[in-house]
């Protein structure tokens, strides 16, 4: 309502104060916002990057270090037990002491450049293999006569129990024992049926089966460390097909094996790095992976303690105790 005050003067209505904000506040607002959310959205893809390539850098080498030591701890123990007779009395040299049921001679270690003929399914073959690929190693030892599952005792690399072998009762070692438990474990990188990786696994004699150890194996080299007959100190890193050519006879030839050098190329599952990764594989070969696939390469070097060269038999001082 109109109001006229004194000298004819017209007082108009206070409207109210005027609220909210101008387009201007509106788009600032906005921008400000959006950049926040920007950010932080940026933050957490980061973080979570960088968490997914450390979580994936961390589990290779776990699994790459548990596949080592597996296999050192089995590599360490070849030729245990005395596989190969040396009895002066008897005039016989390195002569095997005792042949599985499978009719082929124990030895304590055995390696191939390119892997076996065929490890997995019907029809499987341990020959070596003349066509390119991984390299894959046979191991055998002496175990414990009594097998405990629970604390891999007198086991194969599986956890079964070895068969017996018999002792023929005109053998020196006789006396000893009558019956021998010998673990003869394969180890090998294949690919089984339905999967696209491969896969590193151990054959055990206890059982006659094979089981996956760990996935995603990109390679596995083996060189090992050769010395003189008779001799402790290695001279020379040869890979297998080498080492059969040192001489004709096999049985020396591994024998004068000391050590081994093995290598794991190993690689993530999911694509997790963000730029292409360059790394040196088990040939020391430079090499760039594009598929955005972590990469993990670890070696070690093994010694053999019992160098596959030992007697079933007690030294004559020992007899004498």
């Amino acid at each position: 309502m109109l109001r006229i005050g004194a000298g004819g003067t017209v007082a108009l209505p206070k409207l109210p104060e005027r609220t909210g904000f101008s387009i201007v506040e509106l788009l600032v607002s906005t921008t400000i916002g959006l950049g926040l959310l920007l950010l932080t959205t940026t933050l957490y893809i980061g973080s979570s990057a960088s968490f997914r390539l450390n979580n994936e850098h961390m589990r290779l080498h776990q699994d790459a270090s548990y596949a080592l030591n597996l296999m050192a701890r089995h590599v360490r123990q070849a030729g245990f037990g005395k596989l190969v007779l040396a009895d002066p009395q008897a005039g016989v040299s390195q002569v095997t002491d005792f042949i599985p049921v499978d009719g082929v001679t124990a030895s304590g270690l055995y390696g191939c450049d390119n892997g076996y003929v065929r490890p997995l399914g019907a029809g499987r073959n341990f020959s070596c293999s003349a066509n390119p690929g991984m390299a894959s190693f046979e191991v055998s030892y002496r175990v414990d006569d009594h097998h405990d599952a629970a604390t891999g005792r007198g086991a194969d690399c599986n956890g079964a129990q070895p068969p017996a072998i018999a002792v023929p009762t005109d053998h020196p070692a006789y006396r000893l024992a009558p019956q021998v438990v010998i673990a003869r474990n394969r180890f090998f990188v294949a690919t089984s049926a339905g999967r696209a990786t491969n896969s590193l696994y151990c054959h055990g004699n206890g059982n006659d089966s094979a089981q996956p150890i760990i996935n995603n194996i990109e390679e596995m080299r083996l060189t090992y460390a050769v010395a003189e007959s008779g001799e402790a100190t290695p001279v020379q890193f040869l890979p297998a097909s080498r080492v059969d050519a040192l001489s004709g006879d096999q049985e020396e030839n591994w024998r004068r094996v000391v050590s081994v050098k093995l290598c794991l190329l190993i690689r993530s599952e999911y694509e997790v790095t963000p730029a292409p990764q360059r790394y040196v594989d088990c040939s020391s070969t430079a090499k760039l992976a594009t598929d955005r696939k972590l990469r993990a390469v670890l070696t070690r070097v093994i010694t053999l303690r019992n160098r596959a060269a030992g007697t079933l038999l007690r030294q004559p001082e020992e007899l004498m105790e």
